[in-house]
């Protein structure tokens, strides 16, 4: 199985426009803008991922959070996080 990370632009986040202002968000330094761009929805579980990545200084601090169960996801969820996170990071 290949997973294709997409980076996040107008265009793959005009279906969140009714939730924040778009372009706004893209000039985020955080991460919330590349979960939504690749598939994640818009609610307090991806809040809660977003704030732990943009708080956390490494990956293995992200993979060992208290906060949230990172291996309690799906095998392809936490494959789509570890790309996200990989390419965020780096």
């Amino acid at each position: 199985m290949t997973t294709t990370i997409v980076q996040p632009s107008i265009e793959n986040l005009q279906q969140f426009s009714d939730f924040f202002d778009v372009e706004k968000l893209l000039q985020s330094d955080g991460i919330l803008p590349w979960l939504l761009a690749n598939g994640w929805d818009y609610n307090d579980e991806v809040s809660l991922i977003a704030n732990i990545v943009d708080e956390s200084t490494s990956l293995d601090e992200l993979w060992d959070s208290k906060e949230f169960d990172f291996q309690a996801l799906p095998n392809e969820s936490k494959s789509k996080l570890n790309q996200i996170f990989e390419h965020f990071y780096l």
